[in-house]
């Protein structure tokens, strides 16, 4: 199976080729173009790439992009909203990026290389920095981290499992984060867990409340259930209850990485 990944217009493109699971070659747009961090479509590099495996874009089987354009976006706009008006000068100049480029990669991607549409897709960015690490890695098998500069948001698969750790103020205060993870913690007396679920829009779906083991489940048929389908991604609000009021509100977007 050939498999050309793509890396493009925000620094550095680049371009690389997996041959049944084996990288054969990988470069960066700027070493054939001469403009450092090069952030064009990487039409030179993915040539590079596809002469070294001795193919052409026609024997590709898959054309994966770096990341989910429309994941990226939402992001980008809910921030702007949270910051308005405040990020509105942010927010303009990165939609001039937006409109021009980044919304229409799959009609660019099917222009610069000729590929058929059903051969492109997009992965997760998470996913493409631990394949960068774990392909050019010796092992065979490997756990890998990623730290990266921006958050894209958490990311699951079939059922949603959230899970923390209780804390209680006046036993466990003074408790390391090590000893916390340890499960020796104790939760207080009265205080529980609402998990509350809702679109990315903010209309609630679902609210769990009274938990008090630890951890939640939305499962897959919970969320075609609230949603009528699964979804792409949603918003997930955690609540520390203590003596009925809500407090300490952990709230983030997560999106599904079997979507659609």
């Amino acid at each position: 199976m050939n498999i050309l990944g793509i890396s493009a217009f925000y620094h550095d493109s680049a371009a690389a080729l997996v041959q049944d699971g084996v990288l054969i070659a990988a470069a960066e747009e700027e070493r054939f173009s001469r403009r450092k961090h090069d952030a064009g479509f990487p039409k030179l590099a993915a040539e590079f790439c596809l002469k070294r495996g001795g193919i052409a874009a026609k024997d590709l089987d898959w054309v994966v992009f770096y990341e989910k354009p429309f994941v990226k976006f939402e992001r980008i706009f809910q921030t702007a909203m949270a910051t308005f008006p405040r990020g509105v000068g942010v927010f303009r100049a990165a939609m001039q990026t937006w409109l021009m480029d980044k919304l229409w990669i799959k009609a660019i991607l099917r222009e610069e290389l000729g590929v058929d549409p059903s051969k492109i897709a997009f992965c997760d960015h998470h996913l493409a920095h631990a394949a960068s690490s774990y392909y050019c890695s010796p092992f065979e098998k490997a756990a890998v981290l990623t730290i990266d500069g921006v958050l894209y948001g958490s990311t699951y698969s079939g059922d949603m499992d959230l899970t923390w750790e209780d804390r209680n103020r006046l036993t466990d205060g003074d408790n390391l984060l090590g000893t916390a993870e340890s499960g020796t913690n104790t939760r207080e007396t009265n205080q529980s867990v609402t998990v509350k679920i809702y679109t990315t829009a903010g209309t609630l779906k679902r609210t769990a409340s009274g938990i008090t083991t630890g951890s939640y489940t939305y499962t897959e048929a919970m969320e075609v259930a609230d949603f009528g389908a699964k979804q792409a991604s949603l918003r997930v609000d955690v609540y520390s209850v203590r003596d009925g009021l809500e407090s300490q509100v952990h709230s983030l977007i997560v999106s599904r990485s079997d979507y659609p």
